[in-house]
């Protein structure tokens, strides 16, 4: 994304509130951009931060020649600093560095911007160290805390920022691009696009077969837990470890049942349905919805329960042992 103008095409009030923010030369300190989809996110964050950079903007936009539009073009522009987990939480240390950095006169001009992407993962002491420096930012300097989940930052911060919540995302759309790109079928590439933060690390697992085995892995789960549950132990033993080997890899396993569930979910809602991710497996989906609603419902709240149970870094594999005693319940 490279325009305002692009922006627009599909959030048009964000795009409007930023542009007129700009336009008038009214620049909050702090803004927390929300959706479910972080590429977007990122993508709308440095197109911000490159007007407010640029050196020759028309009208609002970047003009994209100037020193300082290709600098943040290549990377290279010392006043913009991205944050962004490391491992599963962001630290207080991260935090403190960039505290450090931002307290330094700007090295190219009087403005600095910091980009927070998955914010609502700081640590309690990151957050709070991050809320001291809200308090008294300093002339110049724009913080932009990107999430999918803005209920999980501090009250505090999110009463100090300015919220600009985005409409979600064309998961078709990303996932025909994908497939136009890799050659992978409609499904795979849908899946990719949605349990995948970023498209580039999306086609870079289409370009592997790990995704692949990955998908029937889940599939296969799914008709053990249909119609051989008492086996899901021994499955997840032989099978499934096997294949999400680290926390990283299970966390991806279960972003693909969950998507499974929620199909399944949607399905029994209303049979007419057509909008699946798992495209290619309606009839396992229609098998699966055949369980009573309550069922299907808990089951998919025990696997969103173990994705944050990942996320919070607990052993994963105890996790998934976790997970399948709780389907085994039904």
């Amino acid at each position: 994304m490279q325009t305002f103008h692009e922006l627009e095409q599909t959030q048009s009030v964000i795009s409007t509130i930023l542009q007129n923010s700009l336009r008038n030369d009214r620049i909050n300190h702090a803004y927390i951009f929300t959706g479910d989809y972080e590429p977007l996110l990122l993508e709308a964050a440095h197109l911000f931060a490159k007007s407010l950079f640029c050196e020759a903007p028309v009208d609002v936009e970047p003009c994209g020649v100037c020193r300082s539009c290709r600098r943040m073009e290549s990377g290279n522009l010392v006043d913009y600093y991205e944050i962004e987990p490391d491992g599963a939480t962001i630290k207080k240390e991260q935090i403190q560095q960039l505290m450090h950095d931002l307290s330094l006169r700007g090295l190219e001009g009087d403005r600095q911007i910091y980009v927070i992407t998955q914010s609502h993962k700081m640590t309690p002491q990151a957050a709070n160290s991050l809320l001291k420096f809200f308090e008294e930012p300093g002339e110049g300097k724009v913080a932009l805390l990107l999430t999918n989940q803005p209920q999980l930052l501090l009250p505090t911060i999110r009463s100090r920022g300015q919220l600009l919540s985005f409409r979600p995302a064309d998961r078709q759309m990303i996932g025909e691009v994908l497939s136009e790109k890799t050659g992978r079928d409609h499904e795979l590439t849908q899946l990719a696009a949605r349990v995948y933060p970023k498209v580039e690390d999306a086609e870079e697992a289409l370009l592997e077969d790990w995704f692949v085995n990955a998908r029937a892995s889940v599939l296969q789960l799914m008709e053990e837990l249909a119609n051989r549950p008492a086996d899901l132990p021994l499955f997840v033993q032989e099978k499934w470890m096997g294949q999400f080997k680290n926390r990283q890899d299970v966390r991806i396993g279960l972003e693909l049942v969950t998507c499974f569930f929620e199909d399944v979910l949607r399905l029994k809602l209303n049979p007419a349905w057509e909008g699946m991710t798992y495209t290619n497996s309606k009839p396992q989906l229609e098998q699966m919805g055949s369980k009573s609603q309550t069922t299907i419902t808990r089951w998919l709240q025990a696997v969103l329960a173990a994705v944050r149970r990942v996320e919070a870094n607990v052993n994963p594999q105890l996790t998934v042992e976790r997970l399948m005693f709780d389907l085994q319940k039904g």
